[in-house]
């Protein structure tokens, strides 16, 4: 793993310290000992970032803390989800003990922090010790938590860079642009939710289950997906976007229309043979292609109709359908989506499996979302 100090006294003792003390061989230590050197440093991706707050001898006789070049390195790191270091464990090292600084920082976002001692104010043995084992642990949790924050993140930037490019969502049509917009928000508030760091008062009285939330948010954005490869204007009447006419595709695609027959329920229960060989299912039969005024297509049923128009042939259908079928049965059985009565009887709600399952199953749904984004249009 690979660690960042940024300190203008990294070489004067700092790197040493924080080499032998907190890494432990845990991984490289590079350096960027001045502000200029840092802006380049940060343009690279690194697992966790050691952040001093005055890094000139300007910086020492600054009024405000939002004049520090620390400072500034910490709002450049943050201000851009798309930024290779935004999702980056930031330690911060200052010989500040203000606590009005210190919450400021926490607020644009430092994960953890270490006061310098200085020789002339220096802790009780006690204290000092107490101060090196904090950043010992912060540095411990953080290099866990930093790994998985990067994994859903590169999957989340992933999304935003395709739908940046993506021929459907390239557009200057107000409605796609819309949909693209609100698939962005969506990825960013699952994200917040799914790292949502609770106070130690918050764990200690109130429960925890970011990782399940946070995959009800992900889940959502199929609603959005479905949407944004759909021809809206011959699908619905604006402005109240009505059902008019038969759900369309915008490859020409008709979706399946639900029945309540035989057909599309045994379709539904993966009747491979129903599919006769053919692209989609409205090519295995003109009745699919019926408008029924009264017909309304559940989430699930409109992905399966999205796969089924877009995949290239039945076999990458199917492979398609079995990444999805374990995600949907997952979401049908969400505690906060759907209790059932064996969950309420016998299943507590918040467990350390179920958390590590939910974290997974975040995962799974991103790169399903990826996937479909791959799909050609």
């Amino acid at each position: 793993m690979k660690y960042l100090l940024i300190d203008d006294q990294a070489e004067n003792g700092w790197k040493t310290i924080l080499a032998k003390a907190v890494l432990k061989e845990e991984g490289s230590l590079d350096i960027a000992n001045s502000y200029e050197v840092a802006l380049e440093k940060i343009e690279y991706p690194w697992d966790l970032i050691f952040l001093d707050l005055r890094l000139s001898e300007q910086d020492h006789n600054a009024n405000s803390i939002v004049d520090y070049l620390g400072f500034k390195l910490l709002l450049k790191i943050r201000k851009d989800f798309k930024g290779e270091n935004f999702c980056t464990p930031i330690i911060l090292i200052t010989a500040s003990n203000k606590i009005w600084n210190i919450e400021m920082l926490r607020d644009n976002g430092i994960d953890a922090f270490y006061i310098k001692e200085h020789p002339d104010y220096k802790f009780d043995q006690k204290t000092s010790r107490q101060n090196l084992e904090s950043l010992q642990f912060s540095f411990l949790h953080l290099k866990e938590i930093g790994s998985k924050r990067r994994e859903i993140w590169k999957l989340c930037n992933c999304i935003v860079k395709k739908l940046g490019t993506h021929s459907y969502f390239k557009t200057q049509d107000k409605k796609y642009v819309n949909i693209k917009e609100r698939i962005i928000d969506k990825i960013k508030l699952g994200y917040t939710q799914l790292f949502k760091v609770q106070t130690s008062f918050e764990k200690t009285i109130l429960p925890a289950y970011n990782e399940s939330f946070s995959f009800i948010i992900f889940w959502s954005i199929l609603e959005e997906i479905t949407k944004g490869f759909t021809n809206i204007l011959e699908t619905w009447n604006p402005p109240l976007y009505q059902r008019d006419t038969n759900w369309k595709f915008r490859n020409v695609e008709y979706f399946i229309e639900k029945r309540n027959d035989a057909i599309v329920l045994n379709y539904f229960r993966d009747d491979k043979s129903l599919r006769k060989g053919s692209k989609t299912l409205d090519k295995a039969t003109s009745e699919f292609k019926k408008y029924y005024a009264d017909s309304l297509l559940n989430l699930s049923e409109q992905v399966y109709s999205l796969l089924a128009a877009y995949s290239n042939d039945d076999s990458a259908f199917q492979k398609l359908c079995e990444i999805f079928k374990p995600l949907n049965k997952y979401r049908n059985d969400n505690d906060f989506i759907h209790s059932s009565v064996l969950n309420i009887a016998t299943k507590k709600l918040i467990t350390e499996n179920a958390k590590k399952e939910a974290y997974l199953k975040n995962k799974e749904i991103l790169e399903f979302i990826k996937m479909i984004l791959e799909l050609r249009v």
